[in-house]
């Protein structure tokens, strides 16, 4: 590694969490270069260090370390450069954490729906898929089993025939609600990238932003959000000739109603789909008393979560990651003052969200050896 990078991202232009990574070495200033998952070393080096789970993004640094998972990653240099991007103010830290879960989990829907259900997308994303097919490797992981699993996830993740109408009409409006907000402000918080915007970017660029049936809708709706898509991907502030803020969080923890309007939408299927969610995870580990803390935690779990949408039924493979982020912001307000507690469950409630505060699993998740674990 040469000694000016500080950090090898193993990841891909395709990939939606390795956008939340390489946006954030970006705007963090870190030296990196990125590399797709395949090479001799990440095979004989990396992939054991990161827990054996072939995941992308991967980071090694320049000492050998090797941490998996993007969440991990950045908290990681949060804490090493004293957490630039998490605002000090409670009612914007607790937002940012809250997209930081929309953007990991809550937007795969449109993001896998617009990349796998459009023949116009296949020849960029066919060939990136090439570049991180590792050599050898099992037969889920050859170009043409990823793209057979991806196509499934279509079906998982709710994205049915008789539902694809519907999905992209919630996509659609979210999409003029974000345009509306980015017109006004640079960034989600203000003047510069907060935690939240990291976890937006990754399924808004990989997927949305630049497969080609989706980035066309944004040149038709949603032309400020490919402008913050692109300013996150720049490391100036790159704000646009409207836009006059400082390069900071708003003041006062302020909370833009342009942004307390997005989460409204995002609402509509986030709480219902996490409420289902978290009772099929439950009931799943309340099946099985003998699950021995360090265990594994599995990207998605067997059963189904059922919900219903503006009187519309739903249904989505469940992942439990959702919660470990999720937790995140269940403590931050757990552990405010309680004056500032109320407040922040009326932020949450003035969007309908407030109900995310109770969604916990009888069973923590923590992580040991780069992998997500039962406690």
């Amino acid at each position: 590694m040469k000694e000016s990078v500080k950090a090898t991202l193993y990841g891909s232009p395709v990939s939606l969490y390795s956008g939340k990574v390489r946006s954030y070495f970006i705007k963090a200033g870190i030296p990196f270069r990125e590399e797709p998952p395949v090479t001799d070393h990440y095979e004989d080096v990396v992939l054991e260090k990161a827990g054996g789970r072939r995941s992308m993004p991967t980071v090694e640094l320049s000492d050998g370390q090797v941490i998996r998972d993007s969440a991990a990653i950045i908290t990681h240099f949060e804490a090493e450069l004293g957490s630039p991007f998490i605002p000090d103010t409670p009612k914007q830290k607790v937002i940012s954490l809250l997209f930081d879960v929309i953007g990991a989990e809550g937007l795969l829907r449109p993001a896998v729906h617009y990349r796998w259900r459009f023949p116009e997308n296949l020849p960029l994303v066919l060939s990136h898929f090439e570049e991180i097919t590792p050599k050898n490797g099992p037969p889920q992981f050859t170009v043409a089993g990823r793209i057979e699993q991806m196509q499934q996830a279509c079906t998982k993740l709710g994205v049915t025939q008789d539902r694809i109408e519907f999905v992209e009409s919630l996509y659609l409006r979210l999409l003029k609600k974000l345009d509306a907000h980015f017109e006004r402000h640079p960034y989600l918080l203000g003047g510069k990238p907060s935690i939240g915007d990291f976890g937006l970017i990754g399924p808004m660029y990989a997927h949305l932003s630049r497969d080609i049936k989706p980035l066309t809708l944004m040149h038709e709706h949603g032309v400020h959000v490919l402008c913050w898509a692109e300013r996150m991907n720049r490391p100036d502030p790159g704000f646009s000739p409207a836009h006059e803020p400082e390069e900071d969080f708003l003041c006062n923890d302020e909370i833009p109603e342009t942004l307390l309007e997005i989460l409204r939408h995002i609402a509509l299927d986030f709480v219902p789909e996490t409420q289902a969610a978290c009772d099929v995870v439950n009931e799943w580990i309340d099946s099985r008393p003998e699950l021995v803390s360090g265990t594994k935690v599995e990207r998605s779990l067997g059963g189904d979560a059922i919900f219903d949408v503006e009187g519309k039924r739903m249904s989505s493979v469940v992942m439990p990651y959702r919660f470990y982020l999720l937790k995140r912001l269940q403590d931050e307000v757990a552990t405010s003052p309680a004056a500032m507690k109320q407040e922040l469950i009326q932020l949450l409630a003035s969007v309908n969200m407030e109900e995310l505060l109770d969604m916990t699993l009888t069973r923590g998740i923590g992580r040991a050896h780069n992998l997500e674990v039962w406690e």
